[in-house]
């Protein structure tokens, strides 16, 4: 029998740790105090589940994942979703962003009857999703 994995969480190379820090705070991330070796990482918890998203400078996710990291400026190496209850949370989300001026790759739209969508990146350019499907 396999193992039954007991957590997941995701690892990014971002260029400027305090920047992206400074992001996702203001989207109401949760930085995770931790102790760690030296400025390059940090660690981020998302929604009531406790997803964990750590971010390293790109130099040291490199060498722990021993390979090249992306260039996620075109390209897109993962979609992560975030859920919203409402189309009114898909809006505020909109605002949230547009304040912190970020990167709208796409604004609200609904996608069918009752499901909308927004798509954003980071100052990395990570993509992400606010996804709400009221049916």
């Amino acid at each position: 029998m396999a193992p039954r994995p007991s957590k997941i969480w995701a690892d990014y190379p971002v260029k400027d740790i305090n920047r992206s820090k400074e992001f996702y705070r203001a989207l109401g991330f949760t930085v995770r105090q931790l102790t760690h070796d030296g400025d390059d990482f940090i660690s981020l918890s998302i929604g009531d589940n406790g997803f964990v998203l750590n971010l390293f400078s790109t130099e040291r996710f490199e060498r722990g994942v021993r390979t090249k990291a992306l260039d996620t400026w075109g390209t897109n190496e993962v979609n992560f979703s975030i859920s919203a209850d409402t189309k009114d949370e898909v809006l505020a989300w909109e605002q949230a962003l547009l304040d912190i001026d970020a990167d709208i790759i796409s604004p609200p739209e609904e996608m069918k009857e009752g499901w909308w969508v927004m798509r954003f990146a980071d100052p990395d350019g990570h993509r992400w999703v606010i996804l709400n499907m009221e049916k």
